[in-house]
């Protein structure tokens, strides 16, 4: 594994983390497993792993690849990483077509951007501590099966399960403000946030 260092900050290869298409939450446990074990004796290092969804599990991006136009692509859901450290803050997204890591506010202008005007289609973002989000996080995988076929193939290791080993992906996609994993932010005050 090549790594490189910015600041204190160790930072893995694109190449070199664990992907698997349409596994957006677990490209993003394995990556947040990763820093911060690789990351443990880095004094005043944030981490955390972010869902962008809505209501109706419509969300629109920016600058990812599985787009076949201009980069534009429409998610159930989302999941980055965003590693704050010094004075850099940046984000890690698996499937975009931007720099890995890119920092925030360029990562906001190119794949964030503006808001569509249909109100249905206004995006949140939960924001989850990286350390609670590798040990709670629990997937079965069930939601990637439909009429008993993968709708896209699985990763070649098994399920992430947590200790009780009850799915509860569903938990961390609702927007629910009153959800246990971690504030619910607007697109303005996900910004202000990290900007």
């Amino acid at each position: 594994m090549s790594l490189e260092e910015s600041s204190g900050l160790v930072i893995p290869q694109k190449s070199d983390c664990m992907y698997t298409a349409c596994y957006c939450e677990e490209n993003i446990w394995q990556l947040a497993k990763l820093i911060l074990e690789i990351n443990k004796s880095t004094p005043n290092m944030k981490c955390y792993v972010i869902f962008v969804s809505n209501y109706n599990k419509c969300v629109h991006l920016w600058n990812q690849n599985s787009s076949h136009s201009e980069g534009l692509m429409f998610w159930d859901y989302h999941v980055f990483l965003i590693v704050q450290h010094l004075d850099k803050t940046l984000v890690f997204d698996m499937d975009t077509r931007l720099p890995f890591p890119v920092p925030f506010a360029q990562y906001a202008k190119e794949a964030i951007r503006e808001e569509f005007k249909e109100s249905h289609s206004k995006r949140y973002f939960k924001v989850i501590d990286a350390d609670v989000y590798v040990a709670r996080f629990s997937s079965d995988r069930n939601h990637m099966i439909e009429h008993d076929r993968w709708m896209s193939p699985p990763p070649p290791y098994p399920p992430i399960l947590n200790e009780e080993k009850v799915h509860n992906l569903d938990n961390f996609i609702s927007m629910d403000p009153s959800n246990e994993f971690g504030p619910v932010l607007n697109l303005e005050e996900f910004k202000a946030r990290f900007s």
